[in-house]
Parts: C-alpha cells; structure tokens; sequence
C-alpha cells in the first residue's frame, strides 16, 4: 500500500444511573463488576504499546457511579456479598440463589469447578430455587457471594496473589478471604480513575464523552422526529425539549472537565442517535467531532461505498458546522460477536486483512480512516480469557506493521479535517437507522407519557436541586426504554422499570410536589408475546423429525427468539425457531436448532411445555427419543392417547386437545424450556407467553376472511 491504513478504535464504556434514592445505594452492581473486568482492563492493556492510540468514550453516568463507590457508597449485591453468610435469611439465600448466578456460563462459570459446582447443585433459576434452598449450606452460600465477586475479576488483575490464591482454593471460602476480595473490588476502583489519567497523558487515549445520561437526543429534541424514518409507527404525545438535550451535552463536558482537567474534544451521541438539529447543540456546546453509523452516512449521501466510508465529513445545520466520522459496521461487529470464537491471531488477521482489502485501490487525498466503535466492556465476558490475547494479539501487530496506524479520532482529524460535507444529516440511529428500540412500542410509549408529564411539572430545570436535576436526566436515558417492548430482555426487567420511575419520582420530590399516581404502576408486565406469524390455515406434519416437505408447516405461526441483551448465567441459545399449528383434534409443535441437531443434543437434555387456561398449569415432558408424560398440576394427566415425538434433525411434537384436556374456544397460554440435567438452559419466549385458541371447524374460513 501506498500509505498505511489508519485505525481508530472508540471503546464506549456506559452505564444507566443505578441510584435506588430511597435506600441511597445501587439498586444493580454493573459499574463495580465491570469495572474490574472492562473498564480496568482495557486501558491496562495499553501497557507496552506506546505508538498504540485508542479513544475510550466514558458516558458520565457511569463516572457519577465510580465516584459513588469512591466516596463510600455501596451497592445491594456488595450489601448482600459483605453480610455473613450464617447471619443471611431465608430472603436473602433465594435473592443469592436467584442472581448471584449472573455470568456469562462458558467464560465466566464453567472454567472454576467450585462455581460451576454451585450452580449445578442450585439447578434450575426459575422453579427449582426453593428446592435448591434445602441443598445449600452456611459454606456454599459463603462459597457463591466469594464466586460471583471473584469471576468478575479482570486479566490485569489474575496474577494478584488474592486472586490466585482463592481461584486456586475453589471452595470453602473464609469470611476474612470475602472481605479481603471485597476489599480489593475497592482498591481496583480508587485506581480506576487515575490510570485513565494517566494513558490519556501518556498520549494513548483521548477520553470522548456521550450525552451525561445517555438518552437519545433526537427524542430529547422531539420525539416526532421518529417519524422521519418510522412514518406509520404509533408515537405518544409529543415530547419536545431541545433544551434538555443541549443540558445533556453541556453536563457531559463539565463532568470531564472535572475529573479530566480537559472538556472532551468528541462524543459518541448516545446509540450513534444523530439528526440535523443536534448539529448546532453539539457545536455551541465546543463539541468538535461526533460519531455515529456508517448507515447514517449512506442514506446522507445517496450512495455508499468504502471509498466514502474511510474519511471524515462535516455536516451543517443552522449555520453551524460539525466533523463528523463513521463506524464500519460489520468489522466493528466481528470484535463484539465473532472474534470470541476463534484463536486470537486469526481474529486479529481476519480484521486486519478485512481492512487492507476495504482500502485497497482507494485513491484518497489523505490516508484512509476505519472507523470500529463498540461497546468496550460487554464483550469481553465471551471471550475466554475476558479478551486479554485477543487485544495484546491485535495491539502488538498494530504496533509493529508499517501498513496500519492506530490513531485517536481527535489526533486524526487535527491532522486531517474533513474536506467535504453532505447537504443534510440523515436522522437515525447506529440500529437499523431508526428509533424504533426506543419509541413506538405501547410501553415505550407509556414512558414517554410519563417522561412528559413529569417533565411539564417541573417546568424549570434551574429549581431542581442537583440530586433532583441527576434523577431527571437520569429518567431521560436510553436504557429504560431499550428494555420496555419487545425487542430485548433481562431478568432485571421489572428492576429497570422500578428504577425509571424512581427516578421520575425523585425529581418530583426534591421539589416538594406530590409524586403522580401513575408512578406507581409497573409499565413493563407480563405479557403476550407476538410471533412473527400467527397460525393462519390447519397443518398434518408428519412427525418423523425431519423437514419432509416445505409444505407440512406451511400455514404455522413461527416465533424466533430475540437477543437477551444481558449476559446470565445462561449459555449460547440452541433454538433458531419456534413452529406451532393445529387441526381440528391436535397440537403441533416444532423446534428448529441453531447448531446441532436434535439427536446430536447432549445427554440429560429435556423440554418441558407449558400451558396455562386461567390460572391451571399443563407441562409437558419431553426427553427424546422416548419419554413424553403430561401432568396437571402435580398429577400425570391423560385422556386418550397423549401424542407422540420425533427428535432427528429438528423436534417434532404432536399432543392431542384430548389429552391436553383442552376444548374448543379456550385461549391458551404457552411456553417452552429446555434444559440439560437440573440446569434450565432456555425458555422460549424468554419473557411472556406465546397463545392460541382451540380451533373449530370454522378456523380456516375466519383465516381467509382476515
């Protein structure tokens, strides 16, 4: 090559605000767990690399909550992790038992026989807990707050003799030993802070910012710029306050400023949410440069192209003019999702190669810029070693291969300002351009609403005192409304709603105004989940295990599990889809595997289904290739015969309404778990219940009617 590839990495490094005002603490311990593993890590890792250059976007949200620790705050699972194991009730053990399991299982569980002891001998998370509650001893709950504390860790602190020494030990854990971890957590936090200050004088960081409490600015500005690109979507009452947005940015760069001596030069606007408006906030507020997807620059210019994605552009907007630089998307993704399943140099020679191949041929004015931004701290939990070989592997070739210069987004733009801009920003987001994962949805709505009618209550944010300011602009952020729908799920969901409307209270009362009722009720509850397709005309699979005929299925309703977002304790998904259909004296069902086939499952693995009418439960147990009991309530339940199985490629279910004890017009509930041994592995849907409706002869003709 002619000139070398030029290479900016920005790690964004983001956490919601936790604050449970009521009791003072963390509700959730992400920061302080993270910050072991990612946040520590990854500028650590710098060590070694001098000509290595990297730009690590901290939102200031998640630098409030290190400060918190700082000044001794504490979070409810560091409550919970320092309180004596003989001294916690029974209250306490379930909560253990229930969330102290919240790791990635391959990575993270598995690799330490003491942890993964545990959590077979807990069993199943979601109705075997009470059970397992009768197995557990003072020592194994002792054992599990060491675990959950010590698997968070990170690779730039193994070697510590702690560390070792306890990892090594693997069980029967001593209070003295927890509290010395727990103490350590401490001493990796107050470090934190100041080795950030340090890479960033060294040179090898520039520290950008995002929003201070990550909300989506454009919807701060006015929600009906959904509309731009979700025209048809359903929006709740317009919320339009593009003086909270600039507020947003203009506390993010004084939260640097304080605790970095120097107001950030760049920002990552919160999920890459960018529109035309945003363009003269981010300028007047001495923002230099934003970031954002290479989608939003495609549907800017019309076209697209590594030719146009590998340089800066500055966009204008009211007389105001910004830099502006875009992530390749794929290759930003093969590091997030890809790249934790194959050896460290072929990942690191997959990417480089990638990007010599995007530059080849390019005849640019200046060297070619590839943009990969990602989320800094989440992936490192796949990767088997927390990414440590993977990012030394790609940080060594970057310092020795004439062909790559690994560069700072700042130092790259000083060096090379953009010489061409585009007529007017596209708006959207880095997800499909859009907002849909934010507005549009019924509860995303109703937060919305609530959002605005907080919002028109306190009218002037300049009375809020500076508590009652944070909770508000907490409330604004984007979390709460990313886990409200249908598009993601966690076990904290009802935790996330809860904190959302604290927060929206707590401004409320630091004005001595009276908390709306409203607040008081959960927006995210259980609910019908939507498949993608209804069942729409009756189907006869043969039930052999195998894809006979496109047909057979034809006219099924299909649900396809979406993306948990968080990393549990639950490991790689098996299932790619959910078929199910009906005649007029049967049930079908079929499951289709991502990987492995049916019989290639491993042993001990099983499936239940579960159906409800009202308030009365049906499982069905399934162990292929033989059992299949059904019970209601406690009791084997049969009427006639109760159907029969195929396990061969993919699973095949047939179950009679008879033997179901289901009759025509009944709604019924359902879903689906498979797990292997004691060990719940999936559930699907993940969240809520899939339905259907005992059909009659009439079924079909309803069908071609809608």
């Amino acid at each position: 090559m002619d000139q070398p590839v030029y290479i900016s990495f920005l790690w964004h490094m983001h956490q919601p605000l936790y604050m449970d005002w009521e009791r003072g603490w963390l509700a959730l311990p992400w920061v302080r767990l993270h910050a072991l593993k990612a946040y520590y890590d990854m500028p650590w890792v710098l060590e070694g690399f001098p000509d290595v250059q990297v730009t690590i976007n901290l939102v200031p949200s998640l630098l409030y909550q290190i400060e918190h620790y700082l000044a001794g705050g504490t979070d409810y699972f560091l409550e919970l992790s320092r309180k004596p194991a003989a001294e916690l009730n029974t209250e306490e053990k379930l909560f253990l038992l229930k969330f102290f399991f919240c790791a990635h299982e391959q990575t993270m569980i598995q690799p330490y026989p003491g942890y993964w002891r545990l959590l077979q001998k807990r069993g199943n998370a979601f109705s075997g807990v009470s059970e397992a509650l009768k197995q557990f001893h003072t020592a194994d709950f002792r054992d599990l707050q060491v675990w959950f504390n010590l698997t968070w860790v990170g690779f730039a602190y193994k070697n510590h003799p702690l560390i070792r020494e306890l990892r090594l030990k693997g069980q029967g854990f001593s209070e003295e030993e927890k509290l010395a971890l727990l103490d350590l957590h401490h001493e990796i936090l107050k470090g934190l802070l100041p080795l950030y200050r340090k890479r960033k004088a060294e040179g090898q960081i520039e520290i950008s910012t995002s929003p201070a409490f990550h909300p989506i600015l454009p919807l701060l500005i006015d929600t009906d710029f959904a509309r731009r690109n979700l025209p048809n979507a359903p929006l709740p009452p317009r919320f339009a306050h593009p003086e909270d947005a600039s507020l947003q940015i203009k506390e993010a760069l004084s939260c640097h400023e304080r605790i970095f001596g120097q107001r950030p030069q760049g920002m990552w606007p919160s999920e890459g949410s960018v529109c035309p408006e945003l363009i003269p906030l981010a300028a007047e507020a001495g923002v230099q440069w934003l970031a954002t997807d290479e989608e939003i620059l495609y549907r800017s210019l019309g076209q697209s192209g590594p030719h146009l994605l590998l340089q800066p552009y500055w966009a204008e907007h009211a007389g105001a003019r910004i830099a502006f630089f875009f992530r390749h998307h794929a290759l930003s993704d093969r590091i997030g999702f890809v790249y934790r399943a194959m050896a460290p140099e072929k990942a690191v020679e997959d990417l480089l190669s990638a990007a010599k191949s995007l530059a080849q041929g390019l005849s640019l004015k200046r060297p070619p810029l590839l943009c990969l931004i990602l989320d800094g701290e989440n992936p490192w939990e796949y990767y088997p070693d927390g990414g440590e070989a993977f990012l030394k592997a790609l940080y060594q070739r970057l310092q020795e291969d004439s062909g790559f210069r690994a560069v700072s987004i700042g130092n790259y733009l000083a060096e090379f300002p953009p010489e061409r801009g585009f007529a007017e920003l596209y708006t959207g987001s880095w997800i499909n351009a859009n907002f849909d994962i934010w507005i549009g949805h019924e509860e995303e709505n109703k937060a919305w609403s609530i959002l605005g009618q907080v919002r028109n209550l306190v009218k002037d944010l300049s009375l809020l005192p500076e508590q009652g300011l944070r909770a508000l602009l907490a409330a604004e952020g984007s979390d709460w409304f990313w886990w409200f729908g249908d598009h993601f799920t966690t076990i904290f969901d009802l935790e996330f709603d809860r904190l959302f409307r604290g927060h929206l209270k707590h401004a409320l009362c630091s004005l001595g105004l009276q908390g709306l009722n409203i607040l008081e009720e959960p927006i995210r509850r259980p609910r019908l989940v939507e498949p993608e397709e209804q069942p729409a005309s009756f189907i006869q699979p043969v039930i052999d295990g195998r894809l006979s005929s496109f047909f057979e299925w034809s006219g099924a309703g299909k649900f396809t599990p979406r993306g948990m977002g968080e990393a549990m304790y639950l490991g790689p998904k098996l299932i790619e889809a959910l078929y199910f259909g009906f005649d007029l004296h049967n049930l079908y069902l079929r499951l289709d595997f991502r990987e492995k086939s049916c019989q290639e499952l491993p042993p001990g693995t099983w499936f239940k289904i579960f159906f409800m009418d009202n308030e009365e439960e049906v499982e069905v147990f399934l162990e292929p290739p033989q059992a299949l009991k059904i019970k209601k309530g406690k009791e084997l339940f049969q009427e006639g015969p109760p159907g029969e199985m195929a396990c061969m490629d993919i699973l095949e279910v047939r179950l009679s309404f008879k033997s179901l004890g289901f009759s025509v017009g009944q709604k019924v509930r359902f879903w689906v778990e498979i797990g292997q041994n004691d060990l719940l592995k999936e559930r699907l849907p993940w969240a809520g219940e899939l339905y259907f409706v005992v059909p009659d002869e009439t079924f079909e003709q309803i069908m071609w009617q809608v």
